[in-house]
């Protein structure tokens, strides 16, 4: 009975640094991960269209405006560095590696919840990007004004087609208001901006994250990736996810401890209350030693 006692002991200790450190969740974001590299390598839902539909005659853009390594460095890279930079320093005499840790969670979740989401829609959806007959290059005698499919497609890189059928929601607006808008709400807790005689410059420093999410969107349109119904069901997605993603672990920004997250879950859900477990424990080895006294 005691090396059940000290497992019990065990586990519970375990349990408990796996509260006070998120492990759980952190297995989730991995989870959302794995889900994402899926998703990014199915084939979208292939729509049919016309040729002479206007919203999908602009010109192909073999380079972007703001290419995906770049929206992740702005989206992801930023945030991180950031996180990393000034949380001992605006945590110096508190538990700053517990904020740096939530606070890294929370913009993981915010992330990858976006891109699991946004790569979901994206390929049962299937809408065509105003860019698709360029990157198609219909045969030549396919029928204007008729529904026809890929197969009237030449061009032989069958990932720029395939990619064509990707337009909604966009990838990039979503992903930068994820993270962007992510941050943007985190430094205004972490300067407390909504607090009465905050000074103008922190307001200003807590909106530019949100101007940067602003460009990024505009350049999808100005490169011709997507409609603009596409940006704009992006930028919503990625801002509900990030003020959730926000919200799970800090208080409302309106709070006078807003720059604190909540603090760990303490591990206190059992079956049984841990006296009457060991008494239970007790009674059992009373019980085997009686029986074998007799």
């Amino acid at each position: 009975m005691a090396f059940l006692r000290k497992t019990v002991d065990g586990l519970e200790r375990w349990a408990s640094v796996m509260h006070q450190y998120y492990i759980v969740d952190w297995v989730f974001i991995l989870f959302l991960l794995c889900g994402f590299l899926v998703l990014t390598e199915m084939t979208p839902f292939r729509s049919m269209f016309t040729l002479d539909d206007p919203s999908i005659q602009h010109p192909y853009a073999a380079n972007d405006r703001v290419s995906s390594i770049n929206g992740v460095i702005f989206s992801t890279v930023i945030g991180v560095g950031i996180i990393v930079i000034f949380v001992p320093f605006l945590h110096r005499n508190r538990n700053w590696g517990h904020v740096m840790n939530v606070s890294l969670l929370s913009l993981a979740l915010s992330l990858l919840l976006t891109e699991f989401a946004t790569e979901m829609f994206k390929n049962f959806i299937g809408r065509i990007r105003p860019d698709f007959i360029a990157r198609c290059l219909p045969a030549p005698g396919t029928p204007l004004h008729e529904l026809v499919g890929i197969e009237v497609c030449t061009n032989p890189n069958f990932q720029v087609i395939s990619d064509g059928f990707r337009s909604t929601p966009s990838g990039h607006t979503s992903n930068a208001f994820a993270g962007l808008g992510w941050l943007s709400a985190w430094i205004a807790g972490q300067l407390k901006v909504f607090q009465h005689g905050t000074e103008l410059f922190r307001t200003m420093l807590a909106i530019l994250p949100l101007f940067g999410a602003l460009i990024i969107a505009l350049s999808r349109i100005e490169d011709y990736r997507h409609h603009i119904t596409d940006v704009l069901f992006g930028g919503i997605l990625g801002a509900l996810v990030a003020w959730y993603s926000y919200r799970k672990f800090f208080p409302h920004l309106g709070k006078a401890t807003c720059n604190m997250p909540f603090p760990p879950p303490q591990f206190t859900d059992k079956t049984m209350a841990e006296s009457d477990f060991y008494d239970s424990l007790d009674e059992m080895e009373s019980g085997t030693q009686k029986a074998y006294s007799d």
